[in-house]
């Protein structure tokens, strides 16, 4: 991809180029894997790119595109930059409507019986849903091609003659600088998910458990399945990871916290030590830490069935349970993997007298006009799990809860 420069500017060791391109390049340019890139979430609905067909016909402005360019060659004159190879670090949207546009564009412009789709485009998009669906396309995009005289051109390139796109280039810059930058380019367009966010900080930590978890354990990104729908259908030995980030920290601090925008915003501005704690965790408490959790895992669906994967599956549950056993560790002053080493033992002991029946009755009858029911079930997990670990009688959920409102 060849880029007219337009300026630059120079950050510590990272460069940004300003370039121009014509569209159909760009789009012609985009990776195979786009969408892999680590630290940007899925494509999501976004009723204003339903309208961007109209804005490439019209030839008006399409809003600069962001990239991360892994190999690229500046000419000597510094007036072009070749790019061999990119990531996209904003605007992933964008490109996936273009490419998509261009996709549904070339499948019309193939069509032999032209006519019969420009009078009935329903009809085409039905009989060949399939194959649209394949590309990204729908019955909505079709008909606004159609309108727009898709139908008479020779070549879906055709379309989008005149019209030009800016990049901002960056090259030489850090993972942590790109996740930053990432975070910065979203801030005022529709919200990046607090999940996802959080899963961003802490990629590296994810790299990590995966190369040390046991067999049978796999980790769920946000923008593979929503937290939400994750907690209905888990199975054992399947983990969000920003749950697992949750629990993680919460065990660091030995503390009930709240993954809330306040919260995320604190990490990324070191406002809280969170990292620093995180940091500390080596590979064997990691590995210690994600063993204890199968195994809890493993003993819960065998007492109490999908009950017991349905609880877990729950961030309030995992935060209330690993802030209670940091807790505990510091209460005994030893390190957390001896704690967990310790603990690990007397899984089936700590399961039988959680009581998930009464769990779930006792957390139904929140009144939730009334509380914030989150950090009233994380109080209730981390007080009922502190009591069973300081092996002191279990009273009720009916009573964690009760002194939890």
């Amino acid at each position: 991809m060849k880029l007219t420069v337009l300026d630059s500017k120079r950050e510590s060791d990272a460069t940004c180029y300003l370039c121009k391109i014509d569209l159909i390049s760009y789009i012609r340019s985009i990776p195979v894997k786009y969408k892999d890139f680590e630290v940007q979430r899925g494509i999501v609905a976004n009723r204003y790119l339903d309208h961007l067909a109209d804005t490439i016909s019209r030839k008006k402005h399409i809003p600069p595109i962001v990239l991360i360019a892994d190999d690229f060659l500046e000419s000597k004159d510094k007036t072009t930059l070749n790019v061999s190879s990119y990531k996209i670090l904003d605007g992933l949207q964008r490109s996936h409507r273009l490419k998509v546009i261009l996709d549904v564009l070339e499948f019309l412009v193939d069509q032999e019986e032209k006519e019969d789709i420009e009078n009935n485009p329903s009809r085409f998009s039905r009989t060949h849903s399939a194959d649209l669906r394949k590309m990204g396309g729908d019955i909505k995009l079709v008909k606004s091609l159609v309108a727009l005289g898709a139908l008479d051109i020779q070549s879906a390139e055709n379309f989008f003659d005149g019209n030009n796109l800016w990049l901002e280039v960056w090259v030489h810059l850090s993972e942590a600088e790109q996740i930053e930058k990432m975070l910065l380019l979203n801030a005022g367009h529709k919200s990046v998910n607090i999940k996802h966010q959080l899963e961003l900080l802490f990629l590296s930590t994810l790299f990590r458990l995966e190369d040390i978890a046991p067999k049978g354990v796999s980790f769920i990104r946000e923008k593979e399945q929503s937290a939400i729908q994750y907690s209905k259908g888990r199975t054992v030995g399947q983990y969000h990871f920003s749950h697992i980030i949750s629990a993680l920290i919460a065990l660091s601090a030995g503390k009930i916290i709240n993954t809330n925008s306040d919260f995320v915003s604190d990490l990324q501005s070191n406002q809280n030590d969170y990292i620093e704690l995180m940091e500390g965790f080596d590979l064997d408490l990691m590995k210690k830490f994600i063993q204890f959790l199968h195994s809890f895992d493993a003993e819960l669906f065998s007492k109490y069935s999908d009950l017991g994967s349905k609880w877990l599956g729950r961030e309030v549950v995992l935060i209330g349970l690993f802030a209670a056993i940091g807790e505990f560790s510091d209460e005994c002053e030893q390190s957390v993997d001896k704690t967990l080493t310790e603990l690990k033992k007397k899984i089936p002991v700590i399961v039988s007298a959680l009581k998930l029946k009464d769990f779930e009755v006792e957390r139904n009858n929140v009144e939730l006009n009334k509380v914030n029911v989150g950090n009233v079930n994380k109080k209730a997990v981390y007080r009922a799990l502190y009591a069973i670990l300081r092996e002191e009688k279990f009273k009720s959920w009916k009573h964690y809860f009760g002194s939890a409102a």
